[in-house]
């Protein structure tokens, strides 16, 4: 039954290639030449008797056996890697994408709670504001997009923008004297903009503030806030923990507007340790940190 399948790392390759779309793709990914790689799927094509691939100028795709190929190659690959690592004693590595500011201020202060559930598993974190292809980087098994909607994700949190500062800020902003404000302004252009002049427009039309300053990363803007240099607009999510400990403060906490989402993508089919920690993601976005 398995005599066909002497060579076990072209399955690999394949995979890899099929996956990415790319011999050089997968020949980066596996640390090979692209050279290596072809030879390796050439090899294999030549023991199956079938294409694997439609070679064009600059681009390969999958012929239908390929797809067939590439699918059962995928899972048996991941069901040989959950035994390894099982068999194995280590813990299994569970690698998170999502953004900085998430993953320092609600992501990371919790996850001592999933170590006391899971102690099997080892949790790593990813922080960019990039967004990661699961299908294509299975480096990454569970991602947390921000933005108004994601396909094929599943809501995890709704956000809502305030203003927040020190308690001395927000007696000095009650009393009227103009402070700065700081906003998130993102590098990546596909996140959808901080909505601070709608809540000028709508909240305080007529306030004449310290003017706007834009920092790049949410982190900044609240470490602005914090060092009590003006009032910092911001998710109520990513300020939970500071107005907890009283760091922060809500200015005027009636005038909120609606955000955006956090939204938990795990692929086509998560393992077993994918879904435990979506599963207790759920539960974490019920609970205060």
């Amino acid at each position: 039954m398995y005599s066909r399948l002497s060579n076990l790392n072209s399955i690999r390759v394949f995979e890899a290639a099929a996956r990415l779309g790319s011999f050089k793709g997968a020949a980066k990914e596996l640390h090979l030449t692209p050279t290596a790689v072809s030879h390796q799927i050439r090899n294999l094509e030549s023991q199956l008797g079938a294409a694997l691939f439609e070679r064009r100028t600059r681009a390969v795709f999958l012929t239908a056996a390929g797809r067939e190929l590439a699918d059962a190659a995928r899972l048996s690959l991941q069901t040989l890697a959950e035994a390894v690592e099982k068999i194995s004693g280590q813990p299994e590595v569970l690698t998170i994408s999502t953004t900085n500011a998430f993953a320092s201020l609600w992501l990371v202060p919790r996850l001592q709670a999933f170590y006391q559930h899971y102690p099997e598993l080892k949790v790593v974190v990813q922080s960019d504001e990039q967004l990661v292809d699961l299908q294509r980087d299975r480096r990454v098994d569970v991602a947390l997009r921000y933005g108004s909607t994601v396909e094929g994700a599943g809501l995890l949190l709704s956000e809502e923008f305030g203003l927040f500062g020190t308690s001395d800020n927000i007696a000095r902003a009650e009393s009227g004297e103009a402070l700065p404000l700081f906003e998130t302004q993102w590098k990546n252009p596909e996140l959808p903009a901080v909505p601070v002049q709608a809540w000028l427009r709508r909240f305080a039309p007529k306030w004449k503030h310290g003017g706007i300053q834009g920092y790049d990363q949410e982190l900044h803007v609240i470490q602005a806030a914090l060092a009590g240099q003006g009032l910092a607009f911001v998710s109520n999510l990513l300020v939970e923990s500071a107005v907890q400990h009283g760091w922060l403060q809500p200015y005027r906490a009636e005038c909120r507007l609606p955000g955006f989402g956090y939204y938990v993508l795990c692929g086509e089919q998560p393992r077993t340790k994918v879904q435990q920690f979506c599963a207790w993601l759920k539960d974490q976005a019920l609970s205060p940190v």
